[in-house]
């Protein structure tokens, strides 16, 4: 029996291919969370949907706060709701910058006026290596309405027009 063994030079390159293909990445796309990225629904009672969209680092704020309103209008359409209000809301940003081979400085900042930044592992003496790789998530809570109709409800949406206005303007 005959053994073909490629060349080395050829194998080195194929998984020096392989390596940079995995390297490439793209904006988190509009879909259910994989890896941790995308987006996430839940109830949480008394007729409340907590609504995330989380994208990584290739993804912009714009981008992921546009992907949550697309996700809240999708749930209020499932739910054949005619409008639906957001409760609340809240984007966060954590940066991750690598100091060394073996650790990085990771920080959460978040519009929350008392404790806006959460400090994961920090090196003071160690130079940031890296480039700073910034993720961001957005989260909403929704309450939904059958009633197409908001008055003077500053953050309720008619579910149509919502629609509508993701059409005009698609991500």
């Amino acid at each position: 029996m005959v053994t073909l063994n490629p060349p080395p030079i050829a194998s080195i390159a194929l998984l020096a291919a392989a390596l940079l293909t995995g390297c490439a990445t793209a904006p988190t796309p509009y879909q259910p969370a994989t890896n941790l990225h995308g987006y996430t629904s839940e109830n949480v009672g008394d007729g409340l949907i907590r609504v995330s969209f989380r994208g990584n680092s290739e993804t912009s704020r714009d981008e992921v706060e546009a992907s949550l309103f697309h996700r809240m209008v999708d749930i209020a359409e499932e739910n054949f709701a005619g409008s639906f209000t957001i409760v609340g809301r809240e984007t966060a940003c954590t940066t991750t910058l690598r100091t060394s081979p073996d650790t990085a400085c990771t920080y959460r900042q978040s519009a929350d006026a008392m404790f806006p930044y959460y400090f994961g592992v920090y090196e003071l003496n160690s130079p940031w290596h890296s480039k700073p790789k910034r993720e961001y998530e957005a989260v909403a809570t929704i309450r939904l309405s059958p009633e197409p109709v908001c008055g003077d409800y500053a953050d309720c949406f008619v579910t149509a027009d919502a629609r509508a206005a993701i059409s005009e303007n698609p991500a």
